[in-house]
């Protein structure tokens, strides 16, 4: 039942289209009602909906069972016999996972507000800047939107692209590479709190 890197990349590269198109659609549909209809609605919906359509076919199998004069059971057997219970270890292995990239964010966070190395807070503040422009055009949702779809389409799309792709950022690569550099030439070491060689 846990997804494991194979299984991840197999559905964000598109290997088995019917398996990806499961795990993409459904979660695209529920964003994009989330968007226009609060969370709390989209939640009920569903799942009045898919109540709905379990005894509406839970009671077409036992009217088709006492026509028939057979004995099939529980139309859903099969699907009652699985065990829905989380695995403690497993639990504990992603909560220790968690709270390590958590721990590694703050430390991160913590280096960036209190100006342990320049460069680094100002392009931190660089880029906060260019989010609240980023912020006014789309909000938050939108950005989900836009990430789960890109989570299903750019790694395919980089892999089929590759070479063309990698020439074409090599260039803006170097380009950002020199502008640190001169950035971190510019501004002294008294500031950035390296000793210079």
């Amino acid at each position: 039942m846990w997804i494991n890197s194979d299984m991840f990349n197999s559905l964000v590269y598109w290997e088995n289209p019917r398996d990806s198109g499961i795990a993409f659609g459904p979660v695209l549909v529920c964003l994009m009602a989330v968007r226009y209809i609060s969370l709390i609605s989209v939640i009920g919906n569903l799942a009045l909906a898919l109540v709905t359509a379990t005894v509406s076919f839970r009671i077409y199998k036992s009217v088709l069972a006492a026509v028939n004069k057979s004995t099939e059971g529980h139309p859903f057997k099969q699907f009652m016999d699985i065990d829905v219970t989380l695995p403690a270890d497993k639990v504990s292995q992603l909560m220790d996972a968690f709270l390590s990239r958590l721990n590694n964010l703050l430390k991160k966070l913590k280096r960036v507000f209190l100006v342990e190395d320049v460069v680094e807070s100002v392009k931190f503040g660089v880029a906060m800047y260019l989010l609240t422009y980023v912020g006014a055009i789309i909000n938050g949702l939108t950005l989900v939107i836009l990430a789960w779809v890109g989570l299903f389409s750019l790694p395919r799309v980089y892999r089929d692209n590759q070479k063309q792709i990698d020439e074409a950022v090599l260039p803006l690569k170097a380009k950002l590479e020199e502008l640190q550099a001169r950035l971190a030439a510019a501004i002294p070491a008294s500031i950035t709190g390296k000793k210079e060689e």
